[in-house]
């Protein structure tokens, strides 16, 4: 399944605060879908969170984090990471995820199979 669709996250970090993080994620979220009241699940599952240095023992960067997952092939991944990264002027990093930590992903990807 090296190929196949898996769980990521696109981490952005290196902001100074919380409040910094949440007012990025509409821009990231209307990149990530253009169209929000299109019918069915997205093409590519997706969620946004926000994540301090504190609460990871290895973090990437410092300080508060945007976190985008994503449900997708690597390359997929990749592409949809830089488009984050370009999109805020931040490297982003992308790292495999536990698919337990994001059921919602696996669900919405489920639910397209089914469309």
């Amino acid at each position: 399944m090296a190929d196949g669709p898996r769980v990521f996250e696109v981490l952005v970090p290196g902001y100074d605060s919380l409040d910094e993080v949440l007012a990025l994620q509409e821009p990231v979220a209307r990149l990530l879908c253009p169209d929000p009241s299109h019918t069915g699940p997205c093409e590519v599952p997706w969620s946004l969170g926000a994540r301090t240095e504190e609460e990871q023992d290895d973090p990437v960067g410092t300080g508060h984090t945007v976190v985008a997952g994503l449900h997708a092939t690597r390359a997929g991944a990749e592409e949809i990471a830089a488009r984050i990264g370009a999109e805020l002027g931040r490297t982003a990093h992308l790292v495999e995820a536990d698919p337990g930590d994001h059921e919602e992903l696996v669900e919405q990807y489920r639910a397209r199979g089914r469309r």
